[in-house]
C-alpha cells in the first residue's frame, strides 16, 4: 500500500511538472510571437513613413519647380526623393502583405507620372486614365496605401483616412465660413 501512495505521488508530481512546462512553453511562444510582430510592425511603420515622405517630397518638388533658384539642385532633390521612394517600396516588399506591396507599387507608378508631367509636360499614362491628372491618381494611390498599411498594422478603423481631396474641400468650407 505504501508503494501505491509513492507511485501516485510521483505521478501527481510528474503531471504537475508537465502542466507547468506546457504553460511556460506556451507563454514563451506567445511572448516571442508578440515581440517578432512588434519588430515587424515597427519596421513596416518606419518604411511606410519613409516611403510616404519621399512620395510627398517628389510631388512637392514636381509641382513647385519655380521655387528653386538652381535647376541642378532641384533636379538632384527630385532624383533623391524618387530614389528614396523606390528603395522604400522595395523594402516594403519584404515587410508588407500583398495589399501593401501592391499599393506601394501603384504609388510609385503614379509618382513617376507626376514627375514626368512636371519635367516634360506629358502624362505617360494619359491614355489609361483620360479623366484624371497624375496628381489626382497619386493622391488616390496614397489613400489606398495608407489604408493598406493601417489594416496590416491593426489600426482602429483602418479605412478611415482623410483623402487629400477632402482636405481641400475642408479648407474651402472653412474659408467660406470666415
Amino acid at each position: 500500500m505504501q508503494w501505491l501512495t509513492a507511485v501516485l505521488s510521483f505521478l501527481g508530481g510528474l503531471i504537475s511538472a508537465s502542466v507547468a512546462a506546457y504553460v511556460v512553453v506556451r507563454t514563451n511562444n506567445q511572448r516571442m510571437t508578440a515581440e517578432v510582430r512588434a519588430r515587424w510592425d515597427g519596421a513596416l511603420f518606419e518604411r511606410s513613413a519613409a516611403f510616404v515622405a519621399s512620395a510627398r517630397t517628389l510631388r512637392h518638388l514636381a509641382e513647385h519647380p519655380s521655387r528653386s533658384e538652381d535647376e541642378n539642385s532641384h533636379r538632384k532633390a527630385l532624383d533623391e526623393a524618387h530614389q528614396g521612394m523606390r528603395v522604400a517600396c522595395e523594402q516594403l516588399r519584404l515587410l508588407g502583405n500583398q495589399r501593401v506591396q501592391t499599393a506601394a507599387r501603384v504609388v510609385t507608378r503614379h509618382a513617376y507620372a507626376v514627375r514626368a508631367q512636371a519635367e516634360d509636360g506629358r502624362d505617360p499614362r494619359a491614355a489609361e486614365y483620360p479623366s484624371k491628372s497624375p496628381t489626382a491618381r497619386l493622391n488616390d494611390a496614397l489613400q489606398e496605401f495608407y489604408r493598406a498599411v493601417r489594416t496590416q498594422l491593426g489600426a482602429e478603423d483602418p479605412e478611415a483616412v482623410l483623402h487629400d481631396d477632402d482636405l481641400e474641400a475642408d479648407r474651402a468650407t472653412q474659408t467660406e465660413l470666415r
